[in-house]
């Protein structure tokens, strides 16, 4: 993919030729029914959330779905034990 930049904080889509300015837009990420929103950096239009992310960028992502799987993985430890299925000694 090649990238043509315009200014120091813009770059030319490579697909649909828009232009694109370095801006933090909230995305919602979903695991498992879990939700959360961050502040998602990357290149994008002045109209729409269409962006593109670098890989350093995607690191924001990487985190927001760590702490969604960590958040349900302790949902799910909590199920697994409740007095309805503890054992009475």
């Amino acid at each position: 993919m090649k990238v043509f930049k315009l200014e120091e904080n813009t770059m030319i889509h490579p697909e649909t030729g828009e232009i694109l300015r370095r801006d933090v837009r909230p995305v919602e990420y979903e695991y498992k029914g879990e939700k959360i929103i961050v502040d998602m950096p990357g290149w994008y239009p002045l109209q729409g959330n269409e962006g593109i992310c670098s890989m350093e960028d995607m690191k924001v992502a990487g985190k927001a779905l760590a702490m969604l799987k960590a958040r349900q993985k302790n949902l799910s430890r909590n199920d697994e034990f409740n007095f309805a299925n503890a054992a009475m000694i």
